[in-house]
């Protein structure tokens, strides 16, 4: 759910380094990327390794990995991922005994041709006092892109750390708002903001595509993944260390707790 907005920041930033003339992302052999993410409260699904990619290629993302033996280890006990049908390089756990909570410690280790990549990463804890201006979202289907009508929901931030919002309609049978038929497109179900440091976000009319229940989430967002972000905005001419958590690796494995409230959306 979340793997957009991630994936796009971490390939952002291997897209920067490999750029730079003496970084040390010029490996004569190739490496292993992990992009591994943890959600408190949420199933482990969102594990994705590949391999690095040379300058010369026209490709822009290394090539999935389906062949490693994965594991994350959580208060001394190991457990062994699967991989997700398709060739995607996803790895997932499949049984019901693993929870991702606030404050866990999790290791990820991966081996693939005698390559032994590892990360370590701790879950944060989940985002405090989020609210939400109201429980009911009334719009109408006649809105010029003048409307600036918006849901306001809040948190606390006082030391500024990054957070990120996404807004998801939840009915199982969904009714756009405007129904202009087949010959036009559907709006999008799910959005997902950047990541910010800030305490509010504001989702307006033109966000939202049907009527019915929304669940909105606000992400807390952990040391790892801040600093990836981070690093991914700087000029990469100032850059010459790649900045990753994998140790003889590449790529980054981070945890995210989060809270969620919920509001309707229905035709004035």
């Amino acid at each position: 759910m979340q793997k957009t907005l991630q994936r796009g920041v971490l390939a952002a930033c291997l897209a920067v380094l490999a750029c730079e003339a003496e970084s040390p992302l010029l490996p004569e052999s190739e490496m292993l990327v992990v992009r591994g993410y943890l959600y408190s409260g949420e199933p482990v699904k969102d594990i994705q390794l590949t391999t690095t990619y040379a300058i010369s290629s026209d490709d822009t993302s290394g090539q999935p990995i389906n062949d490693a033996q994965v594991t994350l280890e959580k208060a001394g006990k190991i457990y062994p991922l699967a991989l997700t049908p398709g060739d995607s390089g996803y790895y997932h756990y499949a049984g019901y005994d693993l929870t991702v909570e606030a404050a866990d410690r999790f290791t990820i280790t991966v081996a693939r041709h005698g390559q032994v990549a590892s990360a370590t990463t701790e879950i944060p804890p989940a985002p405090n006092n989020v609210q939400i201006s109201a429980t009911e979202f009334v719009v109408s289907s006649m809105a010029t892109p003048f409307d600036t009508s918006a849901i306001i929901v809040s948190w606390d931030n006082p030391d500024e750390s990054f957070y990120f919002v996404t807004v998801e309609n939840i009915e199982a049978v969904r009714t756009p708002i405007n129904d202009l038929g087949n010959a036009f497109p559907r709006g999008a179900a799910f959005v997902r903001s950047r990541p910010m440091r800030e305490n509010r976000y504001a989702i307006r009319r033109f966000a939202l595509s049907y009527l019915g229940q929304h669940r909105v989430r606000v992400y807390k967002v952990n040391q790892e993944y801040a600093d990836l972000y981070a690093f991914g905005q700087q000029d990469s001419r100032n850059l010459n260390e790649p900045l990753t958590n994998v140790k003889n690796g590449l790529g980054v494995f981070a945890g995210f707790s989060s809270a969620e409230v919920r509001f309707s959306v229905r035709k004035e």
